[in-house]
């Protein structure tokens, strides 16, 4: 058996990177179709590695081919080194590498993608916004989110407009871009963070009234908050909440619910309510680490990190990562929905739950907020940590409300949206005995 060619392309949403990660997911899609339509097709196995810009320089698209060993090499990947040499069928079901967002909790894993799972993605993702369309990438394209916007763009035959967030997002930037996808009656469609979508709606009346000509704004990658989500459709955007994973090949439910041909449901699984899916869309699996499957009823089902349950409506809820569980006093407190009812309260615009140790709980919940106006003194602080506490309190049960607040100008967020748990715990810890802690 030819050993697959590995192509290993830079990220990011620099020009010239997105440039060479559009040739490679272009290639894809153009082998899948001729394979498609001749099963013996000759081209060899092509499959495309998607990185961290910083971890690898743009090159042609033919210089960025390399042997698996080239492109894993052991000193990077030693867990790969054994099997990528004795295991011909390695990269069988593999046509798309990318890594997990990764955080302070956790390594990324390696994510192995095939194209039939891709291109179910972006059919189930037609169906569920009403059509292919014009994309604009405001995204880096090593994450799936961003990758996804490249192989959407791909399928529906159009160009994506790029818009480069290399040295921060700029929300005027846009502008061109929004021009561009809605230049003629093809659906113009955006994806965001949710702090990217706070810019939006920071930045006056300019970009909001340009974005309200989208068909849809994809909101991702993190939790929004309902006053953020308020915010948005009484600005008039057609906003779309999408939860999904690398695993699942981006977004796979959509205003919580299932897009179709997925299956999302709630796993008892380690003593925690789990998600569990199953459709087309699922990885192959990961190269670097067991894979998280399992087997029931003749179907293959993805048990994923996160907790949730499945409304009787049907809508799936997140309640955040299973690692996440706060044990206080005896009672396992999910963060999610703590964190969406610290986040409803008008005096704060952003908020994080967590544990943190107390010698009589074991742990104290804690929420970091972020307040519209910081306290001065402990007199102010008190005050905001009480109304948070009693403001939680009434949403969810006095039990679970935060013991602890610790007011913060910003929280530490990693790329993507996504909070670095270790420099969280970090300020929480530094926050005692300052005015801006307050204990119950």
């Amino acid at each position: 058996m030819t050993a697959p060619r590995i192509l290993v392309v830079p990220g990011g949403t620099a020009i010239s990177a997105v440039a060479l990660a559009n040739a490679s997911i272009h290639k894809l899609v153009e082998l899948y179709e001729e394979r498609q339509a001749d099963p013996n097709h000759p081209a060899p196995h092509t499959v495309v590695f998607l990185r961290d810009p910083a971890l690898v320089p743009p090159a042609t698209l033919r210089g960025s081919a390399a042997t698996p060993e080239q492109a894993f090499p052991e000193e990077d990947y030693p867990a790969l080194a054994n099997q990528i040499k004795n295991d011909p069928h390695f990269f069988d079901g593999v046509d798309l590498v990318i890594s997990t967002s990764g955080s302070s909790a956790g390594k990324p894993r390696l994510v192995g993608l095939s194209m039939d799972a891709l291109m179910a993605s972006v059919k189930a993702t037609e169906l569920a916004l009403g059509g292919p369309g014009r994309w604009i990438l405001a995204l880096p394209t090593h994450h799936i989110a961003g990758a996804m916007i490249l192989l959407r763009a791909a399928v529906a035959e159009t160009n994506p407009q790029v818009v480069d967030t290399t040295n921060g997002f700029d929300p005027r930037d846009l502008l061109p871009a929004i021009r561009g996808v809605t230049q003629d009656e093809m659906p113009g469609y955006l994806s965001l963070v949710p702090t990217q979508l706070v810019q939006c709606l920071d930045a006056g009346e300019e970009v909001v009234d340009a974005m309200r000509s989208l068909s849809a704004v994809l909101v991702g990658g993190a939790a929004i908050s309902q006053h953020l989500l308020e915010r948005a459709l009484n600005a008039g955007l057609k906003v779309r909440i999408t939860y999904g994973m690398t695993e699942t090949s981006g977004g796979c439910v959509y205003d919580g619910e299932p897009m179709p041909g997925m299956t999302v449901r709630a796993v008892d699984w380690d003593g925690r309510t789990r998600l569990a899916f199953n459709g087309p869309t699922l990885m192959t699996r990961y190269l670097d680490a067991e894979s998280p499957f399992f087997e029931e009823g003749g179907h293959r089902w993805l048990i994923s990190g996160d907790m949730g349950v499945i409304r009787a409506s049907g809508k799936v809820e997140v309640n955040g990562r299973a690692d996440d569980v706060i044990t206080s006093g005896g009672l396992s407190i999910a963060p999610g929905p703590l964190r969406r009812a610290v986040r409803s309260y008008e005096g704060i615009s952003d908020a994080w739950i967590m544990g943190t140790p107390d010698e009589k709980w074991g742990q104290i919940v804690t929420a970091l907020v972020v307040p519209n106006q910081m306290p001065t003194d402990s007199l102010e602080m008190a005050e905001l940590g009480a109304a948070v506490r009693e403001h939680a309190a009434a949403r969810i049960g006095r039990a679970q409300a935060p013991r602890r607040v610790v007011a913060v100008t910003e929280l530490p967020y990693l790329g993507f949206d996504k909070i670095d748990r270790g420099a969280a715990m970090a300020t929480a810890n530094a926050a005692t005995a300052t005015e801006r802690n307050w204990v119950r």
